[in-house]
């Protein structure tokens, strides 16, 4: 499953009420991973609440976070002898 890393790169700790479950303080530079597409989980806590999605593009126009996928490991490595 894939993963979105969000980096807080306002240079301040700051609030960001749209990061799941319910708002999260990210100190300057505090990086924290989600399962999944964050905007994805947005889009589904919607119900009728188009700001989530809104308010997470505004600080990224804004240049106060940083959002990107982590891919995880495809493959393993083995030896053998």
């Amino acid at each position: 499953m894939a993963k979105t890393l969000v980096t807080n790169v306002s240079g301040a700790s700051r609030h960001f009420g749209y990061l799941p479950p319910h708002g999260a303080t990210l100190a300057a530079w505090e990086e924290v991973t989600y399962d999944g597409d964050l905007r994805t989980r947005l889009a589904a806590r919607l119900r009728g609440r188009t700001n989530l999605v809104q308010s997470l593009q505004n600080d990224l126009d804004n240049g106060l976070i940083c959002v990107a996928a982590v891919a995880e490991q495809a493959c393993s490595s083995s030896s053998s002898a």
